[in-house]
């Protein structure tokens, strides 16, 4: 069944679902979700098939157009429309930072807005981050793992790429509970030929900026170009949910695909006798 939320109206909808989360955000405990179930990767076979799938959608379409795209647009205007996607998703970040309890962080993301919406014309140029107002990225799929919520298996999501479980609910809630967005849709009630040429841009923009930071090369070089996505992703997943400071995992111990404890490390053998 298709629910229309529009029928309940952009308020409503952000009314609604605000009953049914801030209760959640109140009763849970106040942890990160681990990613040993993802590191394990119990659908690789699947996974590594999507993956194949996104590598011809990125060399047939996406990496043309990102190359047409910057030949067509100079260096200056690509970065202007990086920025205001980043102004775009302030609004994203503040609600997810103050339902994780950050609330300084919060009124830092609003601070962004503020600054880049005006004297950043509208976004185009990042002034916030020169006044020491950094980028602080929050999303749905961070706050559902700040509540405690597992990652789940891992995921690899056609043309959006590598995921968990857990953040692909996330990516959902991203759409759907974006403030932006939703500001949007009031305001100019877009059609879907502009949603889709917004979504489109955003794609080509994200494609450029990889081959621009050398991600074409790292992959080239790699032997397993999957295994090496899915390590960074995690990875740097990992460090977005503690904030830069992940709490330290031996090395020696590991956990099976089903996210049962982990296993101590195995009693080394005994020397053998002296000849």
């Amino acid at each position: 069944m298709r629910v229309d939320f529009r029928v309940f109206g952009s308020g409503r909808r952000l009314a609604c679902v605000a009953m049914v989360v801030l209760p959640l955000a109140g009763c849970a405990t106040p942890r990160a979700g681990g990613l040993e179930v993802a590191e394990a990767d119990r659908w690789e076979k699947t996974n590594r098939n999507i993956y194949a799938f996104n590598k011809k959608i990125d060399k047939y379409a996406l990496k043309p157009a990102a190359g047409v795209y910057r030949s067509a647009v100079p260096i200056a205007a690509r970065h202007g429309i990086t920025n205001l996607y980043s102004t775009y998703n302030e609004p994203l970040n503040f609600i997810n930072a103050l339902l994780q309890g950050k609330v300084k962080q919060a009124f830092r993301s609003v601070d962004r807005f503020l600054i880049n919406a005006t004297i950043g014309i509208g976004g185009l140029a990042d002034n916030a981050t020169e006044l020491g107002r950094p980028e602080e990225p929050e999303d749905w799929g961070q706050t559902f793992a700040t509540w405690g919520f597992e990652s789940g298996p891992y995921v690899m999501l056609p043309l959006f790429g590598p995921s968990t479980l857990r953040d692909s609910f996330g990516l959902g809630f991203d759409f759907v509970i974006h403030p932006s967005d939703i500001a949007r849709e009031v305001a100019t009630n877009p059609t879907m030929i502009w949603r889709g040429g917004q979504i489109s841009l955003r794609l080509v923009n994200l494609r450029d900026r990889l081959s621009e930071q050398g991600g074409d090369a790292i992959l080239a070089g790699s032997l397993d170009e999957y295994t090496l996505v899915k390590s960074a992703y995690l990875q740097r997943r990992r460090n977005q949910i503690y904030d830069g400071n992940p709490p330290y995992v031996p090395d020696d111990y590991v956990s099976d695909d089903a996210g049962s404890e982990a296993l101590p490390p195995a009693t080394p053998a005994a020397p053998p006798p002296p000849q």
